[in-house]
């Protein structure tokens, strides 16, 4: 049959198929940041049930499921941005929800890891398969804001998965809340059987002929750091979500340690902070950058959101680690989480409408590489390994004196962005990619 035309380029309302289609990406994701913030939220059982160091449960939830979700999402992202992407992703749900499963039935730390292993590789469909669906679903005028809508269901995850996390495992013990959680993705499969496969917008679907796909990878690859400032982007966009991974890693284990926190009550402690203060920062991003975006009328003028956000979310930072009462490091949180979840939907949007349509999953792939390694593996190793370093010296104190180490990284991260913001905005919008470099 023939596809519809997509809404970014038929310039109508936005149609109901769409709207829906939005929605169980949104759901999707829901699971997707969910099943990533149970491990953080039992971290401290599983590392006295297995014996296990802090060490090795940030290589467990930081560097081995980064580095795996970053292999699978380059590999992944070149048959998204030229297969079915609504199947490809229902694939990676129904793999990361079995693989949220096992984690229940690790006896040690190398089953443990296979299992978070599989929950990357699977997870590794999520972004770019959405990134590459939203702009052939809305036309370019509303895109900021879907964007903005679909990356607020990070913050609903991460809410729904402190919360569930800590009761459950309470109730349940770590082992059955994994089994529990991963059974439960089962129902965004079912809901991703109701979406149709939009018609991408100018997307060469077709390899050149006689490329493989390994060369068609790299190819896209090189495209996308081609594009002006994109590697410097790159770099402020994981430096940006370093203090985001940090606090999902490891800031129920600070709350038990610091401001003595029940794990049955860390998950609705530390959610809704963490949850609204992202969701109303994300939203209110996204609107923002359309909203410069129309009044400057260059794409580029979307980031100087995070050029302000990023600095903005020191000062909220500090307060949260050296806060002396629970309700006072709460509030500090919700704060900085307003100020780093607004860089991100403007960032985006940014990316994904200066890139070729063949590379979008590509490109988003990238951008969540550079979150990863940067942010959700360097940040939280850094804290782990002073944390174990400084535990003599300072007792349950040394989690909270590592995190501390955070607070030079907004201002390094803004740093990057001024760079790519400047060769953004010097450069034509339909400038095609040109040579890497950073300069």
């Amino acid at each position: 049959m023939t596809q519809p035309a997509p809404a970014a380029e038929a310039g109508e309302r936005t149609p109901p198929a769409s709207a829906w289609a939005l929605f169980v990406l949104f759901v999707a994701n829901v699971f997707n940041q969910a099943d990533r913030m149970l491990f953080g939220v039992v971290v401290d059982p599983i590392r006295e049930d297995l014996l296990l160091s802090d060490t090795q449960m940030s290589l467990l939830s930081g560097l081995f499921f980064v580095l795996f979700n970053l292999v699978a999402g380059l590999l992944l992202a070149r048959a998204i941005d030229r297969g079915n992407r609504v199947r490809i992703l229902a694939i990676g749900v129904f793999a990361w929800s079995l693989a949220t499963a096992a984690q229940g039935y690790a006896e040690g730390f190398w089953s443990l890891a296979a299992a978070r292993i599989a929950v990357g590789i699977g997870e590794a469909t999520a972004f770019p398969a959405a990134m590459s669906l939203i702009p052939d679903l809305f036309r370019v005028q509303a895109r900021g804001r879907a964007v903005a809508a679909f990356q607020s269901s990070t913050f609903v995850g991460i809410v729904g998965g402190t919360v569930v996390a800590g009761v459950l495992g309470a109730m349940l013990g770590w082992r059955m809340m994994f089994v529990a959680c991963g059974l439960a993705g089962m129902v965004a499969v079912a809901l991703l059987f109701t979406v149709r496969e939009p018609a991408r917008t100018h997307a060469q679907t077709a390899a050149p002929k006689g490329e493989s796909y390994l060369a068609g990878m790299l190819a896209a690859c090189r495209r996308v750091l081609g594009l002006p400032g994109m590697p410097a982007l790159m770099v402020g966009f994981g430096l940006t979500s370093m203090m985001t991974s940090v606090l999902a890693a490891w800031g129920p284990a600070f709350l038990l340690r610091s401001h003595g926190v029940p794990l049955a009550q860390v998950g609705l402690v530390i959610g809704p902070s963490v949850g609204i203060g992202g969701i109303v920062g994300t939203i209110a991003g996204g609107i923002i950058a359309d909203v410069l975006v129309r009044r400057r009328g260059t794409p580029s003028a979307a980031l100087l959101v995070p050029l302000v956000s990023a600095p903005l979310s020191l000062p909220f930072m500090a307060a949260f680690i050296f806060a002396p009462t629970l309700l006072v490091a709460m509030a500090c949180a919700a704060l900085m989480n307003v100020a780093i979840s607004a860089s991100m939907p403007s960032t985006v949007s940014y990316a994904v409408s200066r890139a070729d349509p063949r590379d979008r999953a590509m490109l988003s792939t990238m951008l969540l590489a550079a979150a990863g390694l940067i942010g959700g593996s360097l940040g939280p190793f850094i804290v782990s390994s002073l944390s174990d370093m400084w535990v003599d010296r300072a007792g349950t104190e040394s989690l909270r004196q590592a995190m501390a180490v955070m607070l030079v990284m907004p201002l390094l991260a803004t740093g990057f962005l001024l760079h790519a913001w400047r060769r953004a905005k010097t450069a034509p919008a339909g400038m095609p990619a040109s040579p890497i470099t950073l300069h």
